[in-house]
C-alpha cells in the first residue's frame, strides 16, 4: 500500500528534486543569515520547495495522493506563489483520527503526541531527517532572532528525557544542545524556590541569564515570588522566552501586556524587547520566533496563509482568517496544516528590525470543546507544587 507511485513528469518538472532537498537543508542548517533574503529570493524558495514536497507526498503517500485527487489537485498545478493555496491541506484534527505518514513505518524515530486534552491526542509521526530539520530551525531562529552568543538556559520544564514523547515539553527542553541548560520540573514537580536561586547566582556569571518555560510556569513562579515578598533586582541581562498558549492562565484570559507587567515588576531591569513568544505545535515542524519588535518571523522556506474560514480562501493581508501554513521540511507526513488558530499577517516585506519575509500576529483560537492547548494541561496538572 506504500509502495511510491511512477510518475512521468517530463519537462513539467522545473526543478530538480535532489538539488531542491540540498538547498532547502543548506537554508535550515548552514546559512548564518535567513532572515535578510531578498523577496524574489524568498519566493523562488518557498515556490521550489513547496513543489518538491507536495511532488514527495503525492508519490509516496498514498492516502494523500487520492486526497489531492479528489479534491482536482495535481503538484503541476503549482506555477506562482499565490498557487500555494490550492494545496490541499490536512486539518491539525486529522492527526487525532487517524495515522498521518509518508512512507514506511520503520523509518520513524519519534512518534511525538499532543496534550490530548479530553481523549484526543494527536499523534505525529517523525523520521531522521524531519527531526534534524525541527532541531536546525530552532538553532536557526535563536541564534538569528535572539543574537545570544553565551547564555546559561534555566527551563521551567521537564529535560527531554523526563519530557518523553509530549511534543510541547520535548521541544521546550531542546534548548539543552545550543546552552548550558538546568531543568526545574523533575519528576513531576516544579521548585520555584530553586529557580529564584539560580537566577540570583547566574547573574553575575553568565554574559545572558536565558528563562525559558510556558507562560503558566512564569505566572506560577510570581505567585511564588508575590507570596514571599521578592523583587530581584539588576535583572537587565535576563531573557525570557515563553511559548504555549500565554493567553490562558486557570481558565481566565490574561493580556499579554499584563503577563509582562508581572515579569518586569519580578524581574526589575528586564527590557520588555527581550521578552519574546515562540510558537511551535505538535503538527508544524518549524518554531516561530519573534523579533525585539514582538513580530513572529516565519522561516523563509515556510509560506503562512490566512483563510476564510467558510470559503478556505486567502484573505488579505492584516485581516483575520484560519491560520494555515505550507512547510515543506517534513518528509514523514504532509506539512500542509489546516490549525484550529486565528491569526492575521501582519508583515510581508520588510520589519522594523530589518529582517524581512512573512511575519504573524495570533487572534484566538477556534471555539470547540477540546481548543485547549499544552500550557493549560500543564496548569491542570500544578506540577505538584
Amino acid at each position: 500500500m506504500n509502495e511510491p507511485i511512477t510518475r512521468d513528469t517530463g519537462a513539467s518538472l522545473l526543478w530538480d528534486p535532489l538539488e531542491a532537498v540540498s538547498v532547502l537543508d543548506d537554508w535550515v542548517f548552514q546559512r548564518s543569515d535567513i532572515y535578510h533574503a531578498s523577496a524574489a529570493e524568498i519566493e523562488t524558495l518557498k515556490l521550489t520547495m513547496a513543489r518538491n514536497a507536495v511532488d514527495h507526498h503525492f508519490t509516496h503517500n498514498p492516502t494523500y495522493r487520492q486526497y489531492c485527487q479528489k479534491s482536482g489537485f495535481e503538484p503541476d498545478q503549482l506555477n506562482t506563489l499565490q498557487d500555494l493555496a490550492r494545496i490541499p491541506l490536512i486539518t491539525s484534527s486529522q492527526f487525532k483520527i487517524s495515522q498521518v505518514r509518508t512512507g514506511p513505518e520503520e523509518a520513524i524515530v519519534k512518534v511525538c503526541t499532543s496534550s490530548g486534552t479530553q481523549g484526543s491526542m494527536s499523534l505525529v509521526h517523525r523520521d531522521e531527517t524531519t527531526l534534524c530539520r525541527f532541531l536546525g530551525s530552532i538553532q536557526g531562529s535563536v541564534d538569528q532572532l535572539l543574537g545570544l552568543d553565551d547564555a546559561f538556559c534555566l527551563h521551567l520544564g521537564p529535560s527531554k528525557e523526563e519530557a518523553g514523547d509530549l511534543w510541547f515539553s520535548y521541544a521546550m527542553a531542546v534548548t539543552d544542545m545550543l546552552f548550558p541548560t538546568e531543568n526545574f520540573v523533575v519528576d513531576g514537580v516544579f521548585d520555584p524556590a530553586k529557580v529564584v536561586r539560580r537566577i540570583q547566582e547566574a547573574r553575575g556569571d553568565a554574559e545572558n541569564v536565558l528563562l525559558v518555560g510556558a507562560p503558566i510556569m512564569f505566572l506560577h513562579l510570581d505567585e511564588y515570588m508575590t507570596e514571599n515578598g521578592i523583587l530581584l533586582e539588576d535583572c537587565e541581562n535576563l531573557f525570557v522566552i515563553t511559548a504555549g498558549g500565554w493567553k490562558r492562565f486557570r481558565g481566565s484570559s490574561i493580556p499579554r501586556e499584563e503577563f509582562v507587567g508581572h515579569l518586569t515588576k519580578r524581574f526589575q531591569g528586564l527590557d520588555p524587547s527581550r521578552i519574546r513568544d515562540f510558537f511551535n505545535m505538535v503538527e508544524l515542524n518549524s518554531i516561530l520566533a519573534e523579533c525585539e519588535f514582538h513580530v513572529k518571523h516565519v522561516p523563509p522556506w515556510i509560506h503562512v496563509l490566512t483563510l476564510d474560514p467558510r470559503t478556505l480562501q486567502p484573505v488579505a493581508n492584516g485581516r483575520q482568517g484560519l491560520l494555515a501554513f505550507v512547510d515543506p521540511t517534513a518528509t514523514s507526513y504532509p506539512g500542509f496544516i489546516l490549525t484550529d488558530d486565528y491569526a492575521r499577517t501582519v508583515l510581508d516585506g520588510e520589519c522594523r528590525c530589518g529582517r524581512r519575509g512573512q511575519g504573524i500576529e495570533f487572534t484566538r483560537r477556534v471555539e470547540k470543546v477540546e481548543s485547549r492547548g499544552c500550557a493549560l494541561k500543564l496548569d491542570r496538572a500544578q506540577l505538584n507544587r
